[in-house]
């Protein structure tokens, strides 16, 4: 009976570093051939993501951490933010002299005028992970969800209560930013609008992760696993645990299951 596996991108299936290993686009192909099925599911948006990533076999997508859900190419759900909202988010974050990054559906958006050291190499680094280019945020159109990085994390409830609680921010430690997307929005609801639309069991669904904005899905699916490279707070709930991206986690991980 065909399982269903849902990979996160950033330290789950991509390493910023080497890349996809390897190992882990082989443990793909071998889940295809094997007729499971796979799914992208990342906090990048679709205009975050490099072309060849659609192109690896997923039957699915889950993009900007549940903002988009697209299932063997129907589009299940999305959601957009309002031109005023992407107004108010650039003009407060430029005010608290926060980095801002909107992503879009096409293109990611960054402030031309923040000459930041640190914001800048964050800018670069997230075109060279993502094999982009971004564009100025006097540009941004058909943007779900937004980043900023360098924010004191006490002034996070402040942005929500302006934008009416309508979106949450989750705090990504490790690269010190804060990532917002719509309230009630995650990758689990995402799991579960593609589970209800091919019928597939959860007690038949998989998930690797290794980020806070995984937490929701590994807690979901029926078999959570979390990279050796985890987060703590992933680590500490997670069921199961993998070896690190770099070193086989994925391959190991569906080795142990079975799957492959």
């Amino acid at each position: 009976m065909s399982k269903i596996i849902f990979f996160d991108i950033d330290g789950t299936l991509y390493d910023s570093r080497i890349g996809i290993p390897e190992s882990t686009v082989n443990a793909l192909n071998r889940l295809i051939a094997n007729e499971h099925k796979i799914v992208m599911c990342t906090g990048r948006s679709k205009g975050m993501i490099p072309e060849e990533y659609f192109h690896m076999g997923f039957d699915g997508v889950i993009l900007g951490a549940g903002t988009y859900v697209e299932y063997e190419g129907k589009i299940l759900h999305q959601e957009l933010m309002t031109p005023e909202e992407v107004q108010t988010v650039i003009d407060w974050g430029k005010k608290q002299k926060i980095g801002i990054i909107l992503e879009g559906e096409k293109y990611g958006y960054y402030d031309l005028e923040n000459t930041d050291d640190y914001y800048i190499a964050m800018k670069n680094k997230t075109e060279a992970d993502c094999k982009t280019t971004l564009y100025p945020l006097n540009e941004a159109v058909d943007v779900p969800k937004w980043t900023y990085h360098h924010m004191e994390l006490s002034k996070k409830p402040e942005i929500e209560e302006i934008l009416g609680h309508k979106y949450k921010g989750t705090y990504h430690e490790p690269v010190n930013s804060v990532e917002f997307v719509p309230l009630g929005v995650n990758k689990a609801k995402g799991i579960e609008v593609i589970l209800d639309h091919t019928g597939i069991s959860r007690e038949d669904s998989y998930a690797f992760g290794d980020s806070a904005n995984d937490i929701d899905m590994i807690k979901y699916v029926k078999y959570g696993v979390a990279m050796g490279n985890s987060v703590p707070e992933l680590l500490e709930i997670a069921p199961y645990q993998t070896a690190r991206v770099d070193e086989d986690g994925i391959e190991k991980g569906l080795k142990k299951f079975g799957l492959i």
